[in-house]
This record gives C-alpha cells, structure tokens and sequence, in this order.
C-alpha cells in the first residue's frame, strides 16, 4: 500500500487564470501542498485540460475570454457527476453576485483576493480534508458493493440454483436493484407434483430480500416431506408473521401441477392475475388474488382452500409480479393488462412466453429506468410424473420364499409407529409427512421413500375418501370430475365429526436392504374387493384418472391384502 506522502505527490490540481502570473503564484502554494499542477488561460482549454488530465481540485477565476469561469465550471461539473472533483472559484469580485452565482453553477468554495498564502492554504487544507473523507466513503462504498454482490451470488445459489426443471420452466428476472425482492421456486413432490411459488416482496433491494432464504427452505422442505399445498403456505405465512417487520409482507402465487390429476391447484394472495392458457393460446382460466399477502396476518383467513382448474398437457400457466403491469415507458404510460395478455398470447402461440413478454417490456419502456422488479414463470402442465415403478425399475424385489419366516413376525420389528386419526382431524392434519418424518429419522434419507410416499398417500387417501366419506372414483372419470370431486369432498371433509383412520408402520431391517410393513384401517362399509378386481381385468387403468388406486399399489408393493371386506389392507413394500 502507498504511504501517504506518495498519495500527495500523485494529486493534480488546475488552475485557470488569464493572468499567467496569477497561475504561476497559486502554482507555487499548490506545490508547496504536495499537488502537481497543469495551467489554463481560459474557460475552454480548462474543460479541455480537465478532459485530458482528470485533476483531483480546480481553481477557477471568473472573467476570462473565450469562456468564463461560470460555464466552464458547469461543464466540468457534469463531466465529474460520478467523481468528486473539488472547484473554488479564485477572483477579485467581492459582490453578492459573485457568491450566489458560483455557488448555482457547482462552486464548492471562493476566495477573494487579495488573501494571505496562509488564508490559502487553510482553504486548500479544509478542501483536501474533504477530498479524504470522501475517497475514505468511496472505498468503503466499493467494499460493500463487493460484499454486496458475493451475497447475492450466495442467496442466488440458494433460491434459485436448487429449482427444479430449469430446463423447462421458463423464469424471467429482472431485478430493479442489485437485491431482488422478487423470488421464484420449483420443487417436485413425492408423487410427481410439480410446486411453484411466485413471491414479491414489499419494495425491493437487499431490505425486501431478507425473508427468501427462510421462506425457500421452507418450501422446498416441505413439498419434499409431501406436505399439502395449503399446509406450505400456512406454514409460510405464519414464518413470515413472526420474521418480518410489520411493514414488509409478500404478495404471492402458489401453484401445484397435477399431470395425473390433470388438475392445477392455485392459490393467489396478493398478486396479479395468474393465467391459465391453452396450448393454441387461450386464455381459459384468470386466478385473481383472494388473500391478503403472506405476513400480514398471523394465520390464513378461515375457509382458505385452493382452486382448481382442469388442465390438460398442452396448457400452460402464466405468473408475473406487478413489475411487469406497472412498468412505464417515457411517457409515463403503464404497460397494463391488455398489452401483457396480447404479448403473453404471442409467447405461447410461438412457444418462447419468458423470452418474448420480456422483450415487449423492454422495447416499450426504452431507456426509462426500472422502478421494481420484474418477474414472470411459464409453466408447462405435463411431464412432472416421475413415481417409480419398482417392479420396472430393475431393482432386487423380495418375495415370501427369499425371506426368512421370522423376519415378518411383529417381535422382530425393528420399530413400530401408529397414528390414528378420528372425526374433524381427519380433514385438518395430514399423516403421510408425519409417517415419512418418522421414517427419515430413524433411517435417513433413501430414494425408496418416493414410493413410500405414493403407497402411504394412496392407502390414507382410498381410506378416507372411499372409506370413511364414502365418495365413488367414478367421479374423477374426466379433468373436470375432479374439479367436482374435490369439491365434494371439501364439503364433506367440512361437515365430518365421526369415523377414522388407523394406520401403523412396523419396519423389518433385512442383510441388504429393509422391508416395511403397512396397516391401513378405516370405519368405512367396505366394498368387494375380489368384485373390484374382476373389473380390473377388463379394462386398463394406468392410463385412466379413476380407478388407478389397486393397480399402482400391485405395481409398487411386494404385497398387499384386504381383509374385513375391504376396510383393512395390508402392505409390505421392501427394499
């Protein structure tokens, strides 16, 4: 690091007089305070000189030819907005004139001759104090732009870099300021649901950023433990109840993309419309917002649920952040609803929705400067599917003859878990994340727990829905049944104040690999099983949205059996 004096002996200063003896007298006190000095004799070579050597201070006299010192100084001055380059105004004229005007073209300072060299110098000492402090702030400012930046990098790579499908969901971000107050998630499901959220925090920069590494943790946590959609976002919303000041909230869109279903799941609090859109480019659906924003209140209003919409695998859905409606071109016009719909329409008839909306944005706003962030996620409503099928894997499959007899008997368990869930609690807490919390802890991570997750929620939902509210599958015969479907079992799950579900976990550790016993068993009527299996067989039902519950359980699970005319199954599902 250069020492101080060296710091000195590399500072320029300009002096611009008419009077070659003036420049030359202020030339010497100038030296004698370490500065290298470079003259001009009027207001146009000063701009020049200042152009070519970028001085760190510049006296400037007023009455000179060609230019004088009030327009030589505004033009220096606009060519230094981004540096701070000290003026003092060095004349004769003592009037009140004098002071005003050199202070509204940019002076920083004005001595009147004549003057002391010490009255001077004090003045070329005070400046230079400035010139310090403000290269001090400067440094300062350039250290926390790094620090800044490597932040961000870090909070980008733990939002954003972890989404799932990047290759096929199309997210456009355009930050107002280095922070984003923005913030976009992807995550799949244990059955092959696809989660989005959209979020925009109040304002932007780093303040409205401090919620989005809690709140992605949270979400990706659990839709990975198989949490419902609504169960995130109340859990979500509480989180950022407790964590954010009172005037920082997140307007924010949730999504679940059911390919099976063939069902989108959407809740909307605070955001602009969310759209659902054909493959041609209609606009189906609009979802507009029917909750105040995440973190303004302590729990979700009562009765929150989602809405769902039939979609099929051609349809896109469409969610954008107000940065995009209220963008302004120089006219101050805002970008609006009706140019975003025609843009977004254009996007998806050309396949390129992210690409295109942005680059409409962009051309209508021109060169005016971006007011807040601007975010937009294209969703594709097909190939989110991923359950395994074990059975096609090509994975080891137990069976009955491979398996000491003693390694099925309940002593030799290596730990049992039970949960039974009656009445009301039936429509309010979901078992499976607790079973596969339970499941983790013991026995960590491994990637059989996917189809665990599918066999648990099958079984608990068959139990439930057939079982215990008695609904017919039939239902769910088209994309709009389950509309329907959903919708009576709401208002039956609502209205529910006996029945149960019983199911208990007992796993088996075996030399290579584990075994996990499942007993599910409901208060329902039952229904007749080998009956239900006889309809199996004259007809395909993977491909069907009703009816796939038995079928995918043979494929996934070494066994399974119903007893008590169907309100008990057992399963195992080894490994």
């Amino acid at each position: 690091m250069p020492n101080v004096s060296t710091i000195q002996e590399t500072r320029v200063a300009l002096v611009v007089d008419d009077s070659k003896m003036q420049c030359r007298v202020l030339q010497v006190f100038l030296e004698e305070e370490g500065y290298r000095v470079i003259t001009a004799n009027d207001g146009a070579e000063a701009v020049d000189m200042y152009i070519r050597h970028k001085p760190d201070l510049v006296l400037m006299d007023i009455n000179m030819p060609v230019m004088n010192g009030y327009e030589a100084t505004l033009k220096i001055k606009s060519l230094s907005s981004d540096a701070l380059c000290p003026l003092i105004f060095i004349t004769s004229d003592d009037t009140e004139k004098a002071f005003i005007e050199s202070v509204k073209v940019g002076g920083d300072g004005i001595l009147v001759r004549p003057f002391s060299p010490e009255v001077f110098k004090a003045k070329i000492q005070s400046i230079q104090r400035i010139i310090n402090l403000y290269g001090k702030v400067k440094a300062l400012q350039q250290e926390q732009q790094k620090d800044a930046e490597l932040a961000e990098q870090l909070m980008s790579g733990v939002i954003e870099a972890r989404n799932f499908a990047l290759d096929k969901i199309g997210i456009v971000k355009k930050p107002a300021a280095l922070f984003s107050g923005d913030i976009q998630l992807t995550a799949l499901c244990p059955n092959g649901n696809l989660n989005v959220m959209l979020g925009d925090f109040t304002g932007h920069g780093l303040r409205s950023s401090i919620g989005a590494i809690p709140l992605a943790e949270t979400f990706r946590a659990m839709t990975r433990k198989g949490f419902s959609l609504i169960d995130i976002i109340s859990q979500i919303n509480k989180q950022l109840y407790d964590l954010l000041p009172t005037d920082l909230f997140l307007g924010a869109v949730f999504v679940t993309v059911s390919e099976h279903d063939k069902s989108a799941y959407i809740f909307n609090g605070g955001l602009p419309d969310a759209y659902i859109l054909s493959g041609a480019g209609e606009i189906k659906f609009k979802v507009s917002s029917s909750h105040p924003p995440m973190g303004v209140l302590p729990n979700l209003l009562p009765d929150t649920s989602l809405t769902i919409f039939p979609v099929n695998g051609t349809d896109r859905i469409a969610l954008i952040s107000d940065g995009i409606i209220e963008a302004r071109n120089i006219e101050g016009e805002m970008f609006e609803f009706d140019r975003f719909e025609r843009s977004l329409i254009k996007g998806v008839q050309e396949n390129s929705v992210s690409k295109t909306v942005l680059k409409d944005v962009m051309e209508f706003c021109q060169d005016m400067p971006q007011e807040d962030d601007i975010s937009l996620i294209d969703i594709p409503c097909s190939n989110w599917n991923e359950t395994k099928n074990v059975k096609d894997s090509g994975e080891l499959i137990l069976d009955e003859k491979t398996v000491p007899e003693e390694a099925l008997t309940e002593s030799l368990s290596a730990w049992d878990w039970q949960l039974k869930l009656s009445g009301s609690r039936l429509g309010k807490i979901n078992p499976i994340p607790m079973a596969l919390n339970q499941i983790t802890e013991i026995e960590g991570q491994s990637e059989h727990w996917q189809n665990l997750f599918t066999i648990l929620t099958e079984l608990f939902v068959n139990s439930l829905d057939h079982g215990v509210l008695g609904l017919n599958s039939d239902l769910k015969s088209s994309a709009e049944g389950f509309v329907l479907y959903f919708h009576e079992r709401e208002s039956r799950l609502s209205k529910l104040t006996d029945g149960f579900v019983d199911i208990k976990l007992s796993f088996h550790p075996l030399p290579n690999g584990g075994r996990i016993k499942i007993v599910v068993k409901d208060s329902g009527k039952g229904f007749d099983v080998e009956q239900y299996r006889d309809q199996l067989k004259t007809r395909d039902t993977r491909n069907q949205l009703s009816g796939r519950g038995i079928y995918l359980l043979e494929q996934l699970c070494e066994t399974l059996v119903y007893k008590n005319n169907g309100t008990l199954v057992e399963v195992t599902y080894a490994w």
